[in-house]
Order: C-alpha cells, then sequence, then structure tokens
C-alpha cells in the first residue's frame, strides 16, 4: 500500500522467460498485486513466473476478493451494474488465471490462451485490477526496462493528488540519447509530441 492505498502493477510478458525474474524481484515492497499477463509466450515464461507463486515474492499482507453484492430491496441499480462487470470479460481475449490461490496471492498470472499483442494484455490486467478494486494500477514492461525505484513518483499524484493519469517518458531521462539508438529516439519522441496534442 502506498498512503492507505492499494496499488497494482500490470506487466505484460511475451517471451521474457531471461527478464521476468527480475522484474518480480524488484517489484518495490508497497506494490499489493502484481498482474503478469503471459500473452502466449512460446518460450518458458509462464513455468518461470509460476516458480515465484511459491516464494516470498507471492507473500501478500492483504488479501482481496470481488466484492458479492446481495440483492435487497433498493439495489437494483448496483446488481445489473455487477452483472455487466462480468459480461466485459467477453471482450477480452480468452484467458486464465494460473494461480491456486489467487486470493492471498501477490503475483497474479494470467495467460491468454492466444496471443493478442501487449495493447490487449495490458487491458486484461486492467481488468483484473477495476475487478478487485485496486486503488492506483501501473504498468511495467515485462522486459526488466523500467526502473522499479520510479514507480512511487508515478503513483504517488494519482493516489496524492487526485491526478486520473499520469504516464512516464523515457525520452527526456539525460541518458537517453546515449541508450536509445537515434532512429528510435526520433521516432520515439515524434510519437510522444503527437500522443500529448491527443
Amino acid at each position: 500500500m502506498l498512503g492507505n492505498k492499494t496499488i497494482a502493477v500490470v506487466v505484460p510478458a511475451y517471451n521474457e522467460e531471461k527478464q521476468i525474474g527480475r522484474v518480480i524481484e524488484t517489484m518495490p515492497e508497497f506494490v499489493d498485486r502484481i498482474i503478469i499477463v503471459n500473452d502466449s509466450s512460446l518460450d518458458d515464461t509462464e513455468s518461470k513466473i509460476k516458480a515465484y507463486l511459491n516464494t516470498e515474492y507471492n507473500n501478500t499482507r492483504m488479501p482481496v476478493e470481488e466484492e458479492q453484492i446481495n440483492q435487497t430491496f433498493y439495489n437494483e441499480a448496483d446488481l445489473f451494474l455487477e452483472k455487466m462487470n462480468k459480461q466485459e470479460l467477453k471482450f477480452f481475449t480468452p484467458s486464465r488465471i494460473i494461480n491456486e490461490n489467487p486470493v492471498n496471492s501477490r503475483i497474479i498470472l494470467i495467460t491468454n490462451l492466444k496471443n493478442i499483442g501487449v495493447g490487449g494484455s495490458i487491458a486484461r490486467g486492467y481488468k483484473w485490477c477495476k475487478d478487485h478494486n485496486m486503488d492506483c494500477t501501473a504498468v511495467m514492461a515485462g522486459d526488466g526496462q523500467m526502473d522499479p525505484d520510479e514507480l512511487e513518483s508515478i503513483c504517488s499524484p494519482v493516489i496524492n493528488e487526485r491526478i486520473d493519469y499520469v504516464k512516464g517518458n523515457r525520452l527526456i531521462h539525460r541518458s537517453a540519447n546515449v541508450f536509445i539508438p537515434r532512429v528510435r529516439f526520433f521516432g520515439n519522441s515524434i510519437l510522444s509530441l503527437v500522443s500529448c496534442q491527443l
């Protein structure tokens, strides 16, 4: 938890058997749930993640369950919204939750039954977070390129200042022009400017 708010990190992963362990092991303590969406990887990504389900990295201090609404005379609208929320899953690629006990797991492993791409995988992770009432959800790639120490500064405006959305920009770091190839740096800069204008 951070500022008394639940924090989840969605990690889309496709063929990340070599990097996914580092992502799990370096996740900050305040992250309550790590939602890894394995996008039908062709390598050992799933088995690497499964191995962490029986380690201290999977320990959680805060079990979460889907909220159950009991019918009363006054809550017909709430029951209707709950039904609509469950029906949303049909808009996502078919997937399955691998954990035997996701309520008590810090790491939630969702495997897409067919490859959908990074955007679809992130959306599936968001859906899990929405269904389990996470207060703040961040995204980190499964390739270990994102610095987990920056998560707090990304989540803080959401939980402390009621900001709806925060997006990091690796291009403004002083090392960007050294480590990012020039063509990619230029292309990413143009896309960042365009997306900021939309």
